[in-house]
């Protein structure tokens, strides 16, 4: 422990051993259990316990993050000496965690020890930008005074989330031992990245005492009293200089006067930054009670998972491991919520824009034109240990930006951005043109050029995602079918925009690739006897021929003809791929299969999505309703009806729950924007801003729904008010009201 004299005196850091690595401390699997909840705002997050703890101490499930770093690896409540028991926990309102607990064991009063259950205790724990607020309200419900004696430990460990994930680095900077002041704690890290970084931790009122890492309360509450303990605690960074070394680095952040936490402030903020959301947003109400709440839940979660950057705002991919910036991932969340805020689409389209790649790599897998596949700014990507600091693997975001921007101006009109953005469409197509085909053969495929970088680039990377029948790993280059699908219709999306830029000549030449691409596509991928899309063609051209769900992305992306679409989505719904939760990532038949694993056989919901959506464009609405009610009956078995970012492809059986992951993120973005972006295809809602119309084309509301009201749809300049009802098997849709610019809406049914 070092002490500090709050006047002139310099800190004296006491240099300390570093801490155990995760993987070393915890060597059996990490599994992300349902036992954990998160708390988020943009790149931070508070993943603890169900009491708000972070327990284990330096476990690889919980910790509070900030920018690709745990800034605190262990926080736990004790009341008496003993862990509280925890009444109830939840974060249904998506900015704040709250928890109920009363003390265990008897406490001592001022006559005889008193029964259990007479002190009520609520932990409330906010997150403020960067900062966590964790407050403790104490109420003594008997008529008799009560001694308490209330304890927090804490430790930071500093580790990238790199480390967390599972990485033995083997090396580290330099740790200190914590320094103390009257009303503050502060753990200094100097990393090998030459970077410092400091979690301080203040109090309010200040400790009664303060050792090693612990502080604790003496609380007399008097008859019917209360009482409440108040704790800020903040993550910081900065370069490490000749004028700043750990020690004034350490100096500045417990000087005396600094702001106290304040919960208050930062729930109110929170709250108005939330209406603020919501206000912007599409509002959807339906007679089903449980699925309104679905949806709010998700709507919420786009709140919490934006990220603000100094070219706008976009949505960070999921917690905990991917609290940053994922091009693919991003950009299909995006495209999922146009129904409910096109503006996230114009902000990760512009954010992606300024990380457009202008150099080739091999390091970073960057080419001219490309779009980023993850930004991360942690110690080990400083220093280069790991190589997704600014890193472009991934071979299906460049098209997807394309469909994106595309989809953005048919809900906008937003002629001047489609302006800003030319450039960056025209760099695009350039790199599908010049980079995506790396063999001459018309297809765009990928293969790694680090050895740091990700074996697989598609949307299915882990490395064994890509085998063939017998189990043997697919080798790169490697034409994935789904990419295909995109870059046909990049291809074709990039035309219209051309056109609409007057670059005629340009719009023609997209036009014919999009042509040439389809009829290839088709020579190329399909397999007669077995009646489905081979799901890859690895470096000699062999089929990848497994039964898996990336040819359902080929109905998203309007890829293929009506027949080829009917086979697909026969195929789709078979039992050995439809699991009755979902369609799972790879056939029961193949085997490979394994329900169990990250990409062999799970259950995706944003795959799922993707699929139903195309289904829907393509008329098969009664399919693509089955599975929107397979993912609502699965978001009602978890906790907030939040669906996560996979789960297991266990076949559904009688009065059988969908099995968990064991380390999924929840919350994902494109998990929780699946049910919108499937409900954007069964309602038919077709928006052309541009010529001021909007269809509704056979409109299709699922069985668990007999209406369901979306106000002020944001088409263009307008705002549109639609109600769906559904009788005797079908569904209507009435406009109710309409604001704004003149537009014309008609609902179709054919």
């Amino acid at each position: 422990m070092t002490a500090f004299d709050s006047g002139t005196m310099p800190v004296q850091l006491q240099e300390i051993p570093p801490p155990t690595e995760p993987r070393i401390a915890y060597p059996e699997p990490h599994l992300w259990t349902t036992d954990v909840t998160a708390l988020v705002h943009g790149k931070t997050f508070l993943a603890s316990d169900l009491a708000g703890n972070v327990m284990p101490p330096g476990h690889p499930n919980v910790g509070f993050f900030y920018d690709d770093t745990r800034y605190l690896s262990y926080l736990q409540l004790r009341v008496n000496g003993h862990p509280p028991v925890v009444l109830s926990s939840n974060t249904s309102d998506g900015i704040s965690t709250r928890v109920e607990m009363t003390p265990k064991g008897s406490i001592h009063g001022s006559g005889l020890d008193l029964p259990v259950n007479a002190v009520y205790m609520r932990r409330e724990q906010v997150l403020e930008g960067r900062v966590l607020h964790d407050v403790l309200y104490l109420h003594n419900y008997h008529v008799e005074g009560i001694r308490l004696t209330i304890e927090f430990s804490f430790d930071a460990d500093f580790m990238d989330i790199f480390q967390v994930r599972g990485i033995v680095r083997g090396k580290s900077g330099r740790y200190f031992a914590p320094v103390h002041e009257r009303s503050s704690s502060v753990f200094v890290y100097e990393g090998l990245d030459n970077k410092l970084r400091s979690t301080t931790i203040r109090f309010d009122p200040p400790p009664a005492q303060i050792r090693e890492n612990s502080s604790s309360w003496n609380i007399e509450l008097a008859p019917l009293g209360r009482s409440q303990i108040s704790i800020g605690i903040v993550p910081r960074i900065a370069d490490k200089t000749p004028t700043v070394s750990a020690a004034e680095f350490a100096k500045m952040e417990v000087a005396p006067g600094a702001a106290r936490p304040g919960l208050d402030g930062a729930l109110e903020e929170l709250e108005d930054g939330l209406d603020v959301w919501l206000a912007e947003c599409s509002r959807f109400h339906s007679d089903n009670d449980i699925f309104d709440a679905m949806l709010q839940t998700s709507i919420r979660d786009f709140y919490a998972l934006q990220i603000r950057q100094p070219t706008g705002r976009m949505i960070a991919a999921g917690i905990p491991w991917f609290a940053t910036l994922f091009g693919r991932d991003s950009l299909i969340a995006s495209f999922e919520t146009l129904i409910l805020n096109s503006e996230l689409a114009k902000g990760t389209l512009r954010v992606l824009a300024a990380f457009q790649g202008n150099r080739s790599s091999d390091e970073r897998d960057e080419d001219p034109g490309k779009i980023l596949h993850e930004l991360r700014s942690g110690e080990m990507t400083n220093t280069g240990e790991v190589a997704f600091g600014r890193n472009y693997g991934s071979v299906d975001a460049t098209p997807l930006f394309v469909i994106l921007l595309s989809e953005y101006f048919r809900w906008s009109r937003d002629m001047d951005f489609l302006v800003e953005m030319k450039p960056h469409l025209r760099a695009a197509v350039d790199w599908l043109l010049e980079y995506g085909d790396l063999d001459g053969d018309g297809l765009i495929e990928y293969c790694r050029r680090s050895p740091k970088g990700l074996f697989n680039q598609g949307w299915k990377d882990s490395g064994d995602a890509i085998e063939h029948a017998d189990g043997r790993i697919a080798q790169p280059p490697i034409a994935l079918v789904e990419v295909q699908g995109y870059a046909i219709d990049a291809f074709a999306r990039a035309s219209t925009l051309f056109a609409l830029l007057g670059s005629h000549a340009t719009s023609e030449l997209m036009a014919k690739k999009s042509q040439e691409l389809r009829k290839r596509l088709d020579a190329a991928f399909w397999l007669p006897e077995e009646g489905f899309y081979a799901l890859a063609l690895d470096r000699d051209k062999k089929f990848v021929r497994v039964k898996a769900s990336n040819p359902g992305h080929l109905l998203f992306a309007n890829a293929i003809d009506d027949h080829r679409a009917q086979e697909v989505v026969n195929c789709l719904m078979d039992p050995d791929l439809n699991c009755g939760w979902g369609i799972r990532t790879l056939s029961k038949g193949e085997k490979t299969f394994n329900p169990m694993s990250y990409h062999r056989g799970s259950v995706w919901p944003h795959d799922n999505a993707i699929a139903a959506y195309g289904m829907a464009l393509y008329g098969f609405h009664a399919q693509s309703a089955q599975v929107l009610s397979s993912l609502y009956e699965t978001a009602i078995r978890f906790r907030d009806y939040r669906l996560p970012e996979l789960f297991c492809g266990i076949q559904r059986g009688r009065g059988d729950d969908p099995v968990h992951y064991p380390v999924s993120c929840s919350p994902q973005a494109w998990a929780s924007g699946a049910i919108f972006l499937v409900l954007t295809g069964l309602l038919g809602i077709r928006p052309d801003a541009h010529n001021r119309e909007l269809k509704v084309v056979n409109p299709h509301l699922p069985h668990y729904l007999t209406k369901l009201s979306i106000d002020e749809l944001r088409v263009g300049k307008s705002r549109i008010w639609l109600e769906f009802l559904r009788r005797d098997g079908r569904t209507f849709c009435n406009v109710t009201r309409h604001e704004g610019e003149q537009i014309s809406i008609s609902v179709v049914y054919q």
